[in-house]
């Protein structure tokens, strides 16, 4: 029996608990309203018996007092006005008329008022009276007509004051009975004052008493519930997503507590996502600094190697780049536990789904009809692959390909990764290698591949600060501009590039060749004599005419001047020195080699060495001399 009471209890409460708030609110203002009702309607009770109680006064009770008191002095004028007419004489009558008048609508107005019998038996009494002193006055008066003045007096001192008398006491009364009834009307009153009081003061109470309660269970009903999800908002906004709101009622507040509870688990989730982006930003921001800190594109491939076992260290991978031909793709960078990599087959860029497409694809299965064939053909067990294009500037450069079981693809954020780390490394390693070509077009000629004239007298001055050894060398090619103007342009390119060619098959490794400007060429021979120079440009001469006796090119020689450089007291005699021995060999009938210090160079002075020189100035690439130009270009530290 208890345990079924309990139960009952707690459905009960459950019910209540689950009453939507409004409901709730609404039975609180209910039971409010009924109290309020009642207090109403007990005070309209109060109003009405107060009024009915004053009515008494005001309305009764004090009208018939004034009333009275209004009788008593109209009978009083009634009197005077007689005696005024009767005793003073020449006096009209018009007064007594008119305080009759006044005495009879007093009369009247009290007979209207009256229903307390002692009253009415008085009023009668004082209404007789008047008739006999009415009747008295009119026999006064027809003494006075009559012109017997005396008995007019005897009658108004003798008869009519007996009768006003009586009518006075009568009315005396009549007044004095009217301010009891009076008195006991504001007795009443006072009473019913009293009791009202208390009554609203009863009323009052239980007014507050019910207010209390009602919002005492109502704000429980509504606050618990929101203390726990104000708890838990509390918890979560000092950073404890895993907070939750305890309610398991079926109102808004339980409603409020769980869509609380959903937005804590999105939160989380958001944060989890937050948290993701915020590791893929510091990875790219790593790559990013590693990827700006290499310095050519080795450098730049280990850090892609790297990311790469960071990110998806248990899965093979691999970075294919572009030749130089751009035809061909080439592993760059291998990741991950498989030595080899995935070794994707694809063989060049454009063969590649990814690079055609400009987007990340991704299979979940070597063995789908719409996988790729290059991933399909590939042998061994079923895997799944994600292809990354590496593009640089619009232009596809290579690859980033990762394998893995079948249908278990990275995941999205790491996906994501993948392609952050294909468009850094794409920007970098394309930055390095239009920076490298950039300086190699900026250092060399573009006909002949050697290096040009600056970059030529960069080397020769680091040369002359580290004290190295070394044979300057000028060399021309002899007649030149008749072969030009003879043959053409194309055929004299291609007698600067055969020339070119013979003399690097020449040279060591360490020697410099630099095309100076149009026909004319500089060499520097490392740690040998003039004499030995001498020796390999002689030699540099019979190769070139063996050279065009096997090809379709015109015969053409040249000419070189040779100068010790080291044993010169500048870089400026040793340029001089080196130009005056070439002019000295052209000026001895061309192909040949002079070096400077030689008699028959250094006694050459003629007019038409000066002419040539002036020829050659002119055809140069430079507005000044090829060896002046260096002279001036010269180190101040020389």
């Amino acid at each position: 029996m208890a345990t079924s009471i309990e139960t009952q209890q707690r459905s009960w409460s459950r019910r209540v608990r689950d009453l939507p708030v409004g409901k709730k609110l609404f039975s609180g203002f209910l039971a409010l309203a009924l109290v309020l009702g009642l207090v109403v309607a007990c005070l309209f009770f109060t109003v009405n018996t107060l009024g009915d109680a004053n009515h008494a006064i005001v309305g009764v009770a004090a009208k018939r007092s004034e009333l009275s008191d209004h009788l008593r002095f109209a009978a009083a004028d009634l009197r005077g006005a007689q005696q005024a007419y009767v005793l003073e004489g020449g006096t009209s009558r018009q007064q007594f008329e008119e305080a009759t008048s006044r005495f009879e609508s007093t009369l009247d107005e009290l007979r209207l008022m009256l229903d307390d019998g002692v009253e009415t038996t008085l009023l009668r009494k004082i209404a007789t009276g008047y008739q006999t002193f009415l009747s008295t006055d009119q026999l006064i008066w027809n003494a006075m007509q009559q012109g017997q003045p005396t008995l007019a007096t005897n009658l108004v001192l003798g008869a009519e004051s007996l009768a006003f008398g009586f009518m006075a006491e009568d009315a005396e009364k009549l007044s004095m009975h009217a301010d009891l009834d009076r008195q006991a009307a504001v007795a009443d009153f006072q009473r019913t004052s009293r009791s009202a009081r208390d009554l609203g003061i009863a009323l009052s109470a239980l007014a507050l008493f019910v207010m209390v309660l009602a919002s005492l269970v109502i704000t429980r009903l509504i606050r618990d519930p929101l203390a726990r999800v104000q708890h838990a908002a509390e918890r979560a906004a000092d950073g404890d997503l895993s907070a939750s709101a305890d309610v398991d009622s079926d109102d808004e507040t339980g409603r409020l507590a769980r869509a609380f509870n959903t937005m804590l688990a999105k939160l989380r989730q958001r944060e989890e996502l937050l948290l993701g982006d915020h590791r893929r930003q510091e990875l790219q921001t790593q790559v990013y600094k590693a990827l700006e800190m290499a310095d050519d594109e080795q450098a730049a491939l280990e850090v892609v190697g790297r990311t790469l076992g960071a990110v998806l260290p248990d899965r093979p991978a691999e970075l294919l780049l572009a030749d130089n031909s751009k035809a061909n793709l080439e592993q760059s960078v291998v990741s991950g536990p498989v030595p080899d990599g995935p070794g994707c087959p694809v063989n060049s860029p454009f063969s590649c789904v990814a690079v055609r497409g400009g987007a990340a694809v991704t299979f979940e299965s070597s063995r789908a009809i719409d996988a790729c064939p290059h991933l399909r053909d590939r042998g061994g067990d079923p895997c799944s692959a994600v292809c990354v294009p590496v593009t640089f500037m619009g232009r596809a450069m290579g690859v980033l390909h990762v394998t893995g079981e079948e249908h278990a693809l990275p995941q999205p954020v790491e996906i994501d990764a993948l392609s952050s780390l294909s468009a850094q490394a794409g920007a970098r390693i394309g930055m390095l290698r239009t920076m490298t070509r950039t300086s190699l077009q900026a250092s060399t000629d573009g006909l002949t591949g050697l290096m040009n004239r600056r970059t030529f007298q960069s080397r020769i001055r680091a040369m002359r600060r580290g004290g190295v050894q070394f044979s300057l060398v000028m060399a021309d090619l002899d007649h030149f501009k008749r072969l030009n103007d003879t043959h053409g342009h194309e055929m004299g390119d291609r007698a600067l590039t055969t020339f070119c060619s013979v003399a690097e098959t020449m040279l060591r490794q360490g020697d410099l060749m630099a095309r100076w400007g149009g026909e004319e060429f500089a060499f520097a021979l490392v740690g040998v004599s003039p004499r030995a120079a001498a020796e390999v440009l002689d030699r540099v001469r019979l190769e070139l005419s063996v050279r065009l006796s096997t090809s379709d090119l015109p015969g053409f020689t040249a000419s070189f001047g040779v100068v010790d450089a080291s044993a010169c007291d500048s870089l400026d005699d040793a340029v001089r020195r080196a130009d005056d021995a070439l002019y000295a060999a052209k000026a001895s009938g061309r192909n040949q080699v002079l070096v400077a210090g030689a008699p028959s160079a250094t006694e050459v002075h003629t007019p038409h060495h000066r002419a040539d020189r002036a020829e050659r100035s002119e055809r140069s690439l430079q507005p000044q001399g090829v060896l002046a130009t260096l002279a001036l270009d010269d180190d101040p530290l020389d």
